[in-house]
């Protein structure tokens, strides 16, 4: 029945006087697209159709079904308010934005725009500076739908100058390294213990001293080289350490760390990290 109404109608307006031909062919031909562009979901262009035949030197069949689809139209077709902010955060007029190589708009004014439903991809362009590109899915009979870019540029923490990373004192290898030093310390003092109580045995009772005797000095001793040995070692890893010491995250998490398990009469030292 549509089909026949509007073939009705585009007779009619053909019929009418030659001296508005050419306005009446328009109105028929904007009367045909508003249905087959409402229907495309193109409502945008369906709205300017709509208000060409909805005119007044329109024929009054034709005038009314238009104005009865514009305002259909107009309640159905989405509206967006393109924003944007410059290099500071401030909004900003200054800009162009596109809809591939189609320009949106020349310049942002703050008013409200149509656009047809469905998913669009926005560039604004702003000179010297980088386009920024926004995508967007705007629904049927959504109103002032805020759409912005910003120009900030990302802030990254600023890197440290080559002067501030050397003035900077690692503090692991010298943990390690003191560590290391009392560990000479300790060794050296037990050492000493043992090599003066051997020196008793061995002008007392030698070399018949009893094992009760003997056993306590040669614990001394052992002890003495094992500590010295682990202090030497740890001393050579702070050196490393001090040597190719770097600031950056990552390689803190592989630095070495010394671990203490204590052990009957003493405890045991360790370096446990990533070389």
């Amino acid at each position: 029945m549509k089909i026949v109404r509007t073939a009705l109608i585009a007779a009619m307006i053909t019929l009418a006087a030659p001296a508005t031909a050419t306005t009446k062919q328009e109105c028929a031909a904007s009367y045909e697209q508003t249905q087959s562009l409402r229907k495309e979901g193109k409502l945008a262009a369906a709205q300017e159709a709509a208000l060409v035949c909805s005119r007044k030197d329109c024929p009054r069949v034709v005038r009314g079904d238009c104005a009865e689809w514009l305002a259909e139209i107009e309640k159905s077709l989405p509206t967006v308010v393109l924003v944007a902010r410059d290099e500071k955060g401030e909004e900003t007029a200054d800009v162009r934005v596109f809809e591939g190589d189609a320009l949106v708009r020349e310049r942002l004014d703050g008013k409200a725009m149509p656009m047809d439903p469905g998913e669009h991809t926005l560039r604004f362009e702003r000179e010297g500076a980088a386009p920024v590109t926004r995508k967007v899915i705007v629904h049927e009979g959504d109103k002032l739908v805020r759409i912005e870019a910003s120009f900030v540029k990302e802030t990254k923490a600023a890197d440290e100058t080559p002067g501030e990373k050397r003035g900077r004192v690692p503090v692991l290898p010298l943990v390690i390294g003191g560590i290391g030093v009392v560990g000479l310390g300790v060794a050296g003092t037990i050492g000493l213990l043992g090599l003066s109580q051997k020196s008793d045995l061995e002008d007392s009772c030698a070399p018949r001293c009893a094992p009760g005797a003997v056993d306590p000095v040669r614990t001394k001793l052992l002890v003495a080289d094992i500590t010295a040995g682990a202090s030497l070692a740890l001393l050579g890893t702070a050196a490393v350490l001090w040597l190719t010491a770097d600031s950056s995250d990552e390689k803190k998490s592989a630095m070495p760390r010394v671990e203490f398990a204590p052990t009957i009469g003493g405890g045991f030292l360790s370096l446990r990290g990533a070389f």
